[in-house]
């Protein structure tokens, strides 16, 4: 159900650290909202709906965090994160 790590943190390069610690936070929160999303379309009562679907917009506020300094860290993906949004604005 969850994911897995696909990189063993202790055994990545000093210099990737960061950029792998950040990648492997996004994707526990990729994962948290994925399960507060499904609890939520699964449950009758509209007040657990409401409050699951509050921590997983939370959880995507986490997300944008860690994307951004992501994007600060990691200068390869800020440089295709770039060129793939000015791409998709000229369509």
């Amino acid at each position: 159900m969850f994911s897995e790590a696909l990189v063993e943190l202790e055994k990545t390069r000093p210099e990737d650290l960061d950029k792998e610690i950040l990648r492997a936070a996004m994707i526990a929160e990729l994962d948290a909202i994925n399960v507060y999303e499904q609890m939520a379309n699964l449950t009758k009562s509209e007040e657990i709906r409401k409050i699951l679907l509050d921590i997983a917009r939370k959880e995507k506020i986490h997300v944008a965090m860690f994307e951004t300094v992501l994007l600060q860290t990691d200068k390869e993906f800020l440089k295709i994160y770039s060129d793939y949004a000015l791409a998709r604005s000229r369509k």
